[in-house]
């Protein structure tokens, strides 16, 4: 899987054709409460304004000469499985109504087809597209989109962040694949027995529900208090990213990407057998890599951040579209006298303990703290990893050419997403597009490189930090 932004996303042109959901009945109001994140994210966009959609989008390739009626079939049986897909949200000032199409009413509009002879003017147009159609203040908010081309075809599916998380990209491409190929190899195939050859995939709107039957919790819970220690310590917010980058708390600056291989494959694999010589993890190894870079540019010895989990734990959701993640606190504890190993065994530490923190859901968190924490800015620092080698057969992503794909929007803070393939380590960076900005995490990311290749070479003792 490639993890790429829609700037960076590299497409061959070809002739583009668009399927949207155009429901045959009314949608109607229901009484599932938004998730968590899917409240949080409405009242970014509520504030923000149409536009500004933080969109994911997924991508895979298809040999040969498309069957374009099996697409759309494909598409057709793919959202009815899935019942996020069949629901979206009327934004209000003063509340969010959830709407729900009957999925007997589930229906398709395709676009005319329109020839791209370059992938600069085609990734415009996806972009232009998917950002108008993948807003969460509309319904429904997400579009399929199919680019072909004499030999081979992309599929693109995109979808507001309300609708998905990055596992769900993974479970939909190779779910649109099968589907397709059942479709395919056995055309009289129906609807009923793809169904019984695929996965259960769940409700997740069951999953909002059993959401929204969580006990409150307060500061007795012994998880509650860390999570008042952790904000503190931020100053009664959420972690940010220590180094100027040029914004204000709140105003957010147009979003700057960088996508980069940090280590191929057998160095990668190096890296790992460190870490875990050490007694880490490749997750704890890149977190302490992190740190230790930071604080060779002056950043602390404490470094706060937050990390995304899944909270697929129960087999009904583990293989849902929707939004099923929390994030936990950590501290990277960096070693004064520049030893990696040390800063390594501290992280691997904290790591345990943010750990020991999860069965809280991020509404049960924000109500136990209560004015523990308080909301300054738009984004919050956060480092992501995904170890998509474990999440799916790795040879059929790589034979997909299948790509993770993210809009380019605001930000006013630095988020980072670690990604681990055959190829090796990746990663995506996303900050503000600010002169200072650029500065400050185009030196970060060399000095993280440079950890990176001293752990690789065994050199795990690094130089004292000019900064301590």
């Amino acid at each position: 899987m490639h993890v790429t932004s829609i700037d960076r996303y590299d497409i061959e042109p070809g002739t583009l054709t668009e399927w949207t959901l155009r429901p045959t009945a009314a949608s109607l109001k229901s009484d599932i409460p938004p998730s968590y994140n899917q409240r949080f994210h409405l009242d970014t966009a509520r504030a923000h304004g149409f536009g500004r959609s933080v969109w994911m989008a997924g991508s895979l390739d298809l040999p040969g000469t498309l069957d374009h009626s099996a697409v759309r079939r494909t598409f057709e049986i793919f959202i009815r499985r899935h019942d996020a897909l069949w629901t979206g949200f009327d934004v209000h000032p003063t509340r969010i109504e959830r709407l729900m199409v009957p999925p007997d009413a589930i229906a398709l509009k395709e676009s005319d087809p329109v020839r791209f002879d370059d992938p600069v003017s085609l990734r415009a147009h996806l972009r232009t597209r998917f950002t108008a159609e993948c807003d969460p203040l509309t319904f429904p908010a997400y579009l399929f989109a199919i680019v072909q081309r004499p030999t081979s075809s992309t599929v693109i599916a995109a979808f507001d962040h309300t609708i998905v998380d990055g596992l769900s990209l993974v479970i939909a491409l190779r779910e649109l694949r099968q589907i397709y190929d059942l479709i395919t190899s056995a055309p009289a195939t129906d609807d009923t027995q793809i169904g019984k050859v695929l996965d259960d995939p769940g409700s997740f709107m069951s999953y909002c529900e059993t959401e929204a039957m969580d006990t409150a919790v307060d500061d007795s819970d012994p998880r509650i208090r860390a999570w008042s220690r952790f904000y503190e310590r931020c100053g009664g917010t959420a972690p940010t990213f220590p180094l100027d980058l040029g914004v204000e708390e709140g105003r957010p600056a147009r979003q700057a990407s960088d996508v980069r291989l940090v280590l191929d494959g057998p160095g990668t694999a190096r890296l790992e057998e460190n870490c875990l010589r050490a007694r880490g993890t490749m997750f704890t190894g890149v977190l302490s890599a992190i740190g230790t870079a930071l604080q060779r540019e002056g950043g602390p010895l404490h470094l706060p951040l937050q990390f995304p989990l899944h909270t697929r734990h129960n087999r009904r959701w583990k293989d849902s579209i929707g939004w099923l993640t929390a994030t936990a606190p950590i501290v990277v504890p960096v070693s004064a006298h520049g030893s990696f190993e040390s800063t390594l065994t501290g992280t691997h530490a904290s790591f345990r303990t943010a750990l020991s923190l999860k069965g809280l859901s991020m509404e049960q968190v924000r109500r136990g703290v209560g004015d523990g924490y308080r909301r300054t800015r738009t984004d919050l620092f956060m480092v992501s990893y995904i170890d998509y080698r474990k999440v799916a057969c790795p040879e059929q992503l790589r034979a997909m050419n299948a790509h993770h794909i993210s809009n380019v929007t605001v930000c006013d803070d630095a988020q980072f997403w670690v990604s681990r393939t055959g190829e090796g380590l990746s990663l995506r960076s996303r900050y503000p597009d600010t002169a200072t900005a650029h500065s400050t995490i185009s030196r970060f990311l060399d000095q993280l490189e440079s950890v990176f290749t001293e752990v690789v070479r065994n050199d795990i003792t690094t130089p004292v930090p000019a900064y301590s």
